[in-house]
């Protein structure tokens, strides 16, 4: 049997919805900080503090998620999400910084919850679903680069509200609608277990601490690097482009980032999982020589789109790699996984600016292809050891 089960696109339009407060929250965060903040030098402080709630936590869910199961964890997460849009709009009325700082921290609780949802969707699965599960749960991302952007502009601005406060409105509507899908992909998860008990028959393989260590530098390394890259690329746009179209280069960048999901699964099948990170690596090297070569908008968008495969790739194949862990193993091993794409995504945060600042356009591209090289590298090393 190929064919996934449908609990799975329960999974699929939960990721969509994380995804969409996570686009929201980057196109409003810096803005509301900048017009609540004291000082300007404050405004990235909530943005920041999103991911510093994900980074202290990721590990703590995971825990939790093996003491409660992932539906409770899951359904908190939803809690904090509805929370994120009362603290926002309620500091926007009020136009308190503190309640905005709040606002994002909460949001970051939940962002680190729903971080799992990949993992979820390959639990019990047979291992040659595996594969086809992650990548269609990680597919959601597209549905939130096409929605996403348009509830941006469409509720930007509300008759008798304060700018943006519908935006965070929109966090609380959210979770009211995620809430009843979890609860549903869960009764359908269970339901599926108990007609199909013959999986617990078949234990996984322990992977080897290489392999585990090979997959959880090469996912969080791309990140950072897709990170870093993308941020620097909307700013050296936003420099020499105008705005719409640093936002469409910025949207074209996202799509090239989730559309491969819908077939990476089928590579992963054929090339196997390591050939698929390597040539995730390979894609993540040529996106930092691209804008070398040529210093015109279309070698920023060609880098961009390629840098967005790169990543899905890279990324796919880890948590690929990752979602294959058995039952001894899991919790712990994705719960470590998910704190180190945490901290790398913290890093691809903030480093962007100072970086471009100090090195110049060049030679941050040559710094990111140098990185992804390593990486590259190593985990061919460690791969291999296995």
């Amino acid at each position: 049997m190929n064919q996934l089960p449908r609990y799975v696109y329960y999974l699929l339009v939960a990721q969509a919805f994380n995804l969409i407060a996570a686009v929201l929250s980057v196109t409003v965060s810096a803005i509301v900080g900048l017009k609540l903040a004291p000082t300007q030098a404050l405004a990235t402080i909530p943005y920041g503090l999103q991911f510093l709630a994900m980074l202290l936590t990721t590990f703590i869910f995971s825990f939790l998620m093996k003491k409660l199961g992932r539906h409770i964890v899951f359904q908190f997460g939803c809690i904090c999400l509805f929370f994120a849009g009362i603290l926002g709009y309620l500091a926007l009325q009020r136009e308190q910084f503190d309640l905005l700082c709040l606002s994002h921290f909460s949001l970051g609780l939940f962002i680190s919850t729903a971080n799992f949802y990949r993992f979820a969707a390959s639990d019990r699965l047979a291992p040659d679903l595996i594969p086809k599960a992650t990548a269609m749960v990680i597919s959601g991302g597209v549905v939130a680069a096409v929605i996403a952007p348009m509830l941006a502009i469409q509720f930007q601005q509300l008759q008798g509200l304060p700018d943006f406060t519908a935006i965070y409105c929109i966090f609380s509507m959210l979770a009211l609608l995620l809430s009843p899908i979890l609860y549903l992909w869960n009764r359908k998860f269970k339901l599926q277990q108990a007609q199909q008990v013959v999986t617990d028959l078949i234990p996984r393989a322990k992977l080897p601490v290489n392999l585990i260590a090979a997959a959880m530098i090469s996912g969080a390394f791309a990140y950072y690097v897709m990170n870093v890259m993308m941020i620097m690329s909307s700013l050296q746009l936003k420099q020499h482009h105008s705005f719409h179209y640093a936002s469409i280069s910025i949207q074209l960048h996202v799509l090239a980032m989730f559309i491969p999901s819908f077939f990476v699964s089928k590579l992963v099948q054929r090339w196997g999982i390591n050939r698929t990170i390597y040539t995730g690596f390979i894609l993540l090297m040529l996106s930092s020589l691209i804008p070398i070569l040529g210093q015109k908008g279309i070698y920023m968008n060609v880098a961009l789109i390629v840098l967005g495969v790169g990543w899905n790739f890279a990324y796919s194949g880890a948590s690929t790699l990752l979602a294959g862990l058995n039952e001894q193993q899991k919790h712990r091993v994705q719960g470590l996984n998910e704190t180190m794409i945490a901290l790398c995504a913290t890093l691809g945060a903030f480093l962007p600016a100072p970086i471009l600042t100090q090195l110049g356009w060049m030679n941050a591209n040559l710094l990111a292809l140098v990185l992804s090289a390593t990486i590259f590298v190593i985990f061919i090393v460690l791969s291999r050891r296995s």
